[in-house]
């Protein structure tokens, strides 16, 4: 049996049954009459017997019974649920108090026992293609009543609602299609539960699911979710080492984040707002790519990626350079500076690296960066000058010196040849 979702764009055909319950009192007898309307088939839904009196019976006592039997159709191209719920139409709440009705389907299945006053929205049953379920509807007028209801009448109203049953398609797909597998793809019918699950080869893992922009299930292999339209998703696997470590970003409403891997801190600002990301660390060796000229690695590499919904925004990265210590001779930790391996250039450069600075109490390197990359720290080769501005201007000076002496000695020569 299948319920009634609410508040979703279904095609919905809604049969009403109507009970004329013009109810007389006569001495202590109660008469109940119903006739029977369907209203809205265009779903192929129908209910037989049509256009009779549903219920026909006079001079009811207190305790007294009466019973109705009809059968729900589907003729239509599509599978449906249907629910049976009952309205009082006009007459005396007391009348409509005093019912008690019993729904019964084949086999004696009971969907409903209860005050008729409180038959809302009661599922019925599922109907496939050319299926039908045979109801037995049963009012009881309540033994308590007496005579206290003579001269009173009610008008009753019974409602069938049914809910076209839709099928979509779900698929899921894993990106790279060597980074894994994923499960659940297939055609499910409306309201079914979807569960995909993705398993990552080796040297790989998963990281999330992807719609469009939108990301789910964070670093969580298993997603369900109930189909209510076509989707089409992507298990996305990132490449993965033994040290490699992953963590959800949370952003605020202010696009302010903070994940610490212990040692190593990024903070996210500016970032969009309420959203969440993933990003990922690995200490890994890029001594093979060289150094940038005059420098000197320290060893230290911090391979960083991060989701697309975090593209752009400004990280602070605070790295810890401890394991470093102590320095060569002659080296000073203010004379530590990150590089980015540039993938386009095939070099170290600090593009994309805003500002920098170190915090020799806390032996931590940090830097404000535009773009998640692969970074290394480095410190002047022992022995050369330090590339400062005061180093710069020296040279020129220097320079113009040069040229001053090579000008007057040029002179003198001159003077020389002419006397």
């Amino acid at each position: 049996m299948y319920r009634r979702i609410a508040g979703i764009a279904a095609v919905t055909a809604v049969v009403l049954i109507v009970a004329v319950g013009i109810v007389l009192i006569k001495g202590s007898g109660w008469t109940f009459a119903s006739n029977l309307e369907v209203i809205g088939d265009d779903m192929g839904l129908t209910v037989a017997p049509a256009n009779t009196p549903l219920f026909t019976e006079r001079n009811m006592a207190p305790g007294d019974k009466s019973s109705a039997r009809l059968t729900v159709i589907n003729e239509g191209q599509h599978d449906f649920s249907f629910t049976l719920s009952a309205e009082k139409e006009s007459g005396d709440d007391s009348i409509y108090d005093a019912l008690w009705i019993d729904v019964t389907g084949k086999d004696s299945t009971e969907y409903y026992s209860g005050p008729l006053g409180e038959l809302n929205d009661v599922d019925i049953t599922r109907l496939g293609q050319g299926e039908d379920e045979e109801l037995t509807l049963t009012v009881t007028f309540n033994q308590s009543a007496g005579n206290l209801l003579q001269g009173a009448a009610a008008s009753v109203k019974f409602i069938f609602a049914a809910e076209q049953h839709r099928r979509y398609t779900i698929v899921a797909e894993p990106r790279p299609p060597e980074g894994g597998t994923v499960t659940g793809s297939g055609v499910y019918e409306h309201g079914d539960l979807v569960t995909l699950d993705a398993e990552a080869n080796d040297g790989y893992a998963f990281v999330y699911y992807l719609e469009g922009a939108n990301l789910y299930s964070i670093l969580e292999s298993g997603y369900s979710f109930t189909a209510l339209s076509d989707r089409t998703l992507f298990a996305e696997f990132w490449e993965a080492g033994p040290k490699t470590l992953f963590a959800r970003v949370d952003l605020n409403e202010n696009g302010y984040g903070v994940v610490d891997f212990g040692g190593v801190k990024l903070e996210f600002l500016g970032g969009p707002p309420n959203i969440s990301g993933v990003v990922s660390f690995t200490p890994c060796d890029r001594s093979g790519d060289g150094a940038p000229k005059g420098k000197v690695p320290t060893g230290l590499y911090f391979c960083f990626r991060r989701s697309d919904n975090l593209a752009g925004t400004r990280v602070r990265l605070e790295l810890s350079y401890e394991e470093t210590l102590p320095l060569p001779e002659g080296v000073e930790e203010s004379s530590l500076e990150l590089y980015r391996w540039n993938e386009v250039l095939r070099r170290w450069d600090k593009l994309y690296i805003a500002d920098q600075g170190v915090s020799a109490q806390d032996n931590i390197l940090w830097a404000d960066v535009d773009n998640f990359s692969t970074f290394g720290i480095f410190y002047p080769r022992p022995g050369e000058l330090p590339r400062t501005s005061a180093y710069l201007y020296w040279l020129i000076f220097l320079a113009l010196v040069v040229l001053a002496a090579g000008w007057f000695l040029l002179r003198r020569r001159v003077k020389r040849q002419e006397q």
